[in-house]
């Protein structure tokens, strides 16, 4: 089979994916995500929530001398991030399972995105804060704005920098006769954060 997706930027197209009624992150938030997790291609990156796996599939296309590690609770994707993971040719750990449980067995990363707790948002937070890397990132995608500000208030309240919020929102066109009419998607906030380097650290002491 011939990788579906030849080329170095973010944004695989949504119709390229296999899917089914799991949630899937579109592909200009996606772009948007893997910008703010600024990836080297030795990293190793958690996804948790992952879904389809589309996030993680974009980043295993990056981080190809590194690790990608997809964590979901859903049986139907994990079934998807495996055949999405055949139809783009990328391999990475599939682990299915609670987020929270299966975090504490990875013990550390570089990148980590946040797309679903499963309702234990502050325990799963605190374990990324754990188990990241100096310098580590992590971006946390969410609907909505009681996870939005549960995000940054566990953020400001630990030792991340430079915590920046976007709200994006997509509007796509559609044919209607001679006319394109724009539809518009569900805004998604993206917040994104590092770990204080160890010098940050000493300048605290």
């Amino acid at each position: 089979m011939t990788n579906k997706w030849v080329y170095r930027t973010p944004g695989i197209p949504d119709d390229a994916f296999v899917r089914g009624k799991v949630p899937m992150t579109k592909e200009e938030v996606r772009a948007v995500t893997i910008s703010k997790l600024r990836l080297k291609d030795n990293h190793i990156v958690v996804d948790v929530g992952a879904g389809t796996g589309s996030i993680a599939i974009e980043a295993a296309h990056i981080c190809t001398n590194g690790k990608v590690i997809a964590i979901e609770r859903n049986e139907e994707g994990i079934q998807l991030i495996h055949e999405n993971c055949n139809q783009f040719q990328v391999e990475m750990e599939v682990i299915h399972g609670n987020a929270a449980e299966k975090l504490k067995r990875i013990p550390s990363f570089d990148r980590v995105i946040v797309g679903g707790s499963g309702g234990e948002l502050e325990e799963v937070m605190g374990l990324c804060y754990e188990r990241l890397t100096l310098g580590g990132r992590v971006v946390v995608n969410s609907i909505t704005v009681e996870t939005l500000y549960e995000s940054i208030k566990f953020l400001e309240s630990t030792g991340f920098v430079e915590i920046d919020v976007v709200s994006v929102s997509i509007a796509r066109g559609r044919k209607a006769g001679r006319y394109t009419l724009m539809e518009a998607l569900n805004p998604i906030y993206i917040v994104s954060a590092e770990k204080r380097h160890e010098k940050q650290m000493e300048e605290l002491k």
